[in-house]
């Protein structure tokens, strides 16, 4: 890490600067971006002075982004100023998007910057696992068989130490609804609880410098979240329905303002009600034994300062100043808290500086002692954790405002741009700005251009600019986590970022000022500002380094029927340049040996930044070609360099953008498959899926249906309408003209919808809907069904819980099948979706990806007629399943359901996916 540092308005360069940090008080870096209203000012300074004086831990352990209680998150944290973690095992890779196209790992990506998000509101540290979120599991034996029970079991064992949290709280352990995952992960937590405070559990973890460490409690969450009877202990609540005055609403109503973040898996936009509230949390472990009636999940742990000597139980002899030093600072800190004022912070600079150098000596004297390396340990940790509350509340008191601003968001190596620190007095009372630097990675440079050090009386402020330059060599930015040869594992680029959200930022500032006498460090990340679209503000991100030119080659996955061999395909390559100006560069394919590409290369010449070039190329196979798969590559070339991967962008008004690299090339598949002459496919994009461009693979003329092609379109040229998935929840216009298609099966037309949500069985669009989901009232029969059906769901009896009256809980799962291994029985094998013209045989099941299928269709009418059925291995989903692909005659035509995931597998390129589709649009006039 290089560091440039203005001092006495000159520029050093040393790392000296490090060892300064335990003289100031240090700011934790502002990863995230604006905070929330509620965190500035006045109310910010209080809820910042709630963690003074409050050393407790809690970790809470989920397996998925969304399982986490948001009213819980903000109830400790920002309501009782706990530290408080989120563990959560996956990214959520192998869920559904309900706002866009992004799965697998991009979806990884969305859902990591959602929770970061979320997190703005609640003031929790985020943290994950390196499992991969393979699909929705029936089985918690399967779970541990994909991500491998042993390593996923070490990286909670890893942030148990690493955080080293009083208390741990996770999910129900019993369960049999809502997918294993759940279950696994309570499970790893639970085991985890006693391995981490094992040194022979994972030596290789307390070699790296990390200490065993035994937390006092581990509590599952009441089952469905609520307080059905689970054996043992009686529950301890978390109440959130508490009106805080500083937040202007009760903790459960942030929570869902928070939640309302997870929105690619459809969550509610509709804030909670005011009313009571809680989190329900059961006794499953205790170190030691808990044999009292709890009423909190701190009972019995001293969490304020004074409880900070639990640390040095046995060793009070080698801190003999402890006990004095402890009682005078909480003192001190119930000064502050005497003196604050909302509507004048100010007025709690005072103590607040005589409790900052009391806690920093107090810190000092402890790390001189001769307590032992993990008591040491634990206790300056700890008394870090205090001083960041009061540097931070000293920041919200004095009215410093420090922003950090990039003249550019995107660099590539080599680039010298500008960086702008501000820094500006809003409170009253002056303050000296002693330092600021600039820490960038080795290989940059920062070169101060003008502005240094200086006093700021109130309201005066002070502007320091830097000329940044990469590194010739700086690597592009991305997810420092990767998974690799389909394992269900992500490996790392850097061991010590494992569990991290991110890397930390490439270009940094430091801010070293004093107010008073006491010393603090304001840390912030360098970010380039632009306006979002008009609904989403501003908009921020951290510097991206990009390559200088980015490279896609399209489509990812190209079919070769072996039935058109010879026939030329074409590759679209989109090149983007990445240089502040001009450049010029060229673009070729690489083929396999004995295949032909047109044109052998192709001339690029850019203008400006940003501006992306395409060329069409066409491959010819061999006329003899073979079943297979093969690769077709780009590569841009300019300066004697090659480029051969792009990014991907995914940016949503409410996330911060992210990119996601891919190698510039295409899987070619080569199999069998023929589509019937004359077909014509009109498609009504949904949520978004790959299922148009795979039709244009195999030959057919698809054309994209917007809102005046269903209002007033002459849909009879179509020989089949295809829904994309979850249409009816994203496409408000097709619900309103639902009729028109109808008329258009009526009249011989042949409409396949593909798999919807609960969207499909409610009558009112997302935009006026009510209800507490904002998913309005389920009707027992689907209005854009043509006969009586609904999408399915699955009754499982639940012996874990029990409801008030003692009957067993019944849990409502959607109907799925989740091995993409599951037996098929073709249930109707003259029907031409299994003859015509692929005649669908056992093969054409092999080589699925993640699930057969979901959200089957519960088919209550005798002219429905199921196609498929299918079992899971797993006994939490027993017996066999239809739905999955379903047909009915309405009219002279014909209405196809398809629950099957046909858009997961045409991605993956799974050949049988192709050859059903095929048949599903070759499907002849009528019935």
């Amino acid at each position: 890490m290089r560091v440039t540092r203005l001092r006495d308005f000159g520029v050093v360069r040393s790392l000296l600067v490090l060892c300064a940090l335990c003289l100031v008080a240090v700011v934790p870096l502002h990863a995230q971006l604006t905070p929330i209203p509620q965190a500035q000012g006045g109310a910010g300074l209080g809820l910042a002075l709630r963690r003074l004086g409050v050393t407790g831990r809690v970790l809470y352990v989920t397996a998925h982004p969304d399982d986490e209680h948001n009213g819980v998150l903000v109830a400790l944290s920002r309501g009782r100023g706990i530290r408080t973690g989120l563990l959560t095992l996956t990214r959520g890779d192998g869920g559904q998007n309900a706002i866009g196209p992004e799965l697998f790992e991009a979806l990884g990506v969305l859902r990591t910057e959602e929770l970061a998000t979320l997190h703005r509101y609640d003031g929790v540290e985020q943290y994950f696992s390196l499992a991969y979120e393979f699909g929705y599991s029936f089985s918690v034996d399967e779970t541990f068989r994909k991500w491998g029970h042993d390593e996923t079991l070490g990286d909670v064992v890893q942030r148990i130490r690493a955080f080293e949290p009083d208390v741990i709280l996770t999910l129900s352990l019993e369960s049999k609804g809502g997918g294993q995952h759940h279950q696994a992960s309570a499970r790893l937590a639970v085991e985890a609880f006693r391995a981490a405070a094992d040194p022979a559990r994972y030596p290789e973890q307390v070699r790296s410098g990390l200490s065993p460490w035994q937390a006092r409690k581990i509590y599952q969450g009441g089952v469905g979240g609520g307080r059905e009877p689970i054996a043992g202990p009686p529950p301890v609540t978390v109440p959130t329905g508490v009106y805080d005055p500083l937040l202007g609403m009760s903790w459960q109503e942030l929570g869902s303002i928070a939640r309302a973040s997870h929105r690619c898996q459809g969550a509610s936009q509709l804030k909670a009600e005011p009313g009571p509230g809680e989190g329900v949390y059961y006794l499953v472990d205790s170190a030691p034994a808990v044999t009292a009636k709890e009423s909190d999940i701190l009972d019995g742990i001293d969490v304020s300062l004074k409880g900070l000597r639990r640390f040095v139980a046995g060793q009070e002899a080698s801190v003999p100043f402890l006990d004095g030093d402890l009682d005078l600072l909480q003192r001190r800190i119930d000064d502050v808290h005497a003196t604050f004022d909302v509507q004048a912070p100010e007025k709690t600079l005072p103590p607040l500086r005589i409790a900052v150098d009391g806690l920093r000596a107090l810190r000092r004297r402890v790390d001189q002692s001769g307590l032992d390396g993990p008591a040491r340990r634990r206790m300056t940790d700890r008394l870090a954790d205090e001083e960041a509350a009061a540097a931070a509340a000293l920041e919200l008191a004095q009215g410093l405002s420090f922003e950090v601003r990039a003249e550019d968001g995107q660099v590539v190596p080599g680039q010298t741009f500008g960086v702008t620190a501000r820094v500006f007095n809003q409170g009253p009372v002056p303050l000296a700005v002693d330092g600021l630097a600039l820490r960038v990675p080795e290989g940059w440079s920062a070169r101060n251009v003008s502005g240094g050090p200086k006093e700021l009386g109130a309201w005066h402020g002070l502007e320091v600019k830097f000329a940044v330059t990469a590194s010739d060599s700086a690597r592009p930015s991305q997810p420092y986590w990767h998974r690799r040869n389909g394992r269900d594992r992500y490996e790392v680029d850097d061991p010590r970022l494992t569990g991290l959200p991110w890397a930390p930022p490439d270009v940094v500032a430091e801010l070293d000022w004093r107010t008073g006498g006491a010393a603090a460090r304001t840390r912030a990340p360098a970010l380039w500002r632009y306006e979002g679209p008009w609904v989403g503000g501003e908009k921020q991100k951290v510097v991206n380094v990009v390559p200088l030119l980015s490279v896609r080659l399209a489509p990812d996955v190209a079919v070769a029927p072996l039935s058109a061999s010879g026939a030329r395909k074409e590759f679209r390559v989109g090149v983007l340049n990445g240089a502040s100006g001009p450049a010029s560069a060229t673009v070729r394919l690489e083929v396999p040996r004995g295949w032909r590409a047109e044109p052998a290369e192709t001339p690029l010449s850019f203008r400006f930044e940003g501006e992306e070039i395409a060329a069409r190329f066409f491959v010819s196979p061999p006329a003899a070609l073979e079943a297979g798969n093969y690769e077709v590559r780009a590569v841009a070339s300019a300066g004697g360099r090659e480029y051969r991967e792009g990014y991907q962008v995914i940016a949503y008004d409410h996330v911060q953008e992210r990119h996601l690299f891919h190698p510039a090339s295409a899987r070619v598949e080569a199999f069998d498959v023929r589509v019937a002459p004359g077909v014509s496919v009109g498609y009504v994009m949904g949520s978004g899926d790959d299922v148009p461009e795979a039709l244009r693979q195999i030959g057919v003329p698809v054309t994209m249906l917007g809102v005046d092609e269903l209002a007033y379109g002459d849909l009879s040229r179509y020989t089949t309408i295809v829904l994309g998935i979850r249409a009816y929840g994203a496409r408000p216009d097709l619900r309103s003209y639902q009729q028109r298609l109808m008329d258009y099966v009526r009249g011989g037309g042949h409409l396949v919808v593909q798999y919807n949500r609960a969207d499909f069985n409610v009558l009112a669009a997302p935009a006026r809907r009510t209800g507490p989901a904002g998913g309005g009232e389920a009707l027992p029969e689907s209005p854009f069904a043509p006969y009586p059906a609904s999408i399915a769901v699955i009754r499982i009896v639940d012996d874990s819980s029990r409801t008030p009256d003692g009957k067993p809980r019944v849990i409502e799962e959607t109907a799925r099948i989740t091995d993409e291994d599951a037996p098929v029985t073709v249930l109707v094998p003259a029907d031409p979706v299994f003859t015509t013209p692929n005649r669908i045989g056992p093969g054409d099941w092999q080589g699925w990806v993640q699930e057969r299928g979901t959200y089957f269709l519960d088919a209550r009418d005798p002219r429905y007629v199921d196609l498929v059925s299918m079992t899971d291995p797993f006994p939490l989903n027993p017996g066999v399943r239809k739905g999955a692909l379903v047909e009915a005659p309405v009219g002279q035509g014909t209405w196809t359901y398809v629950g099957l995931g046909l858009f997961r597998q045409v991605t993956a390129g799974t050949p049988g996916a192709y050859r059903l589709l095929a048949n599903l649009v070759s499907r002849p006039a009528g019935r």
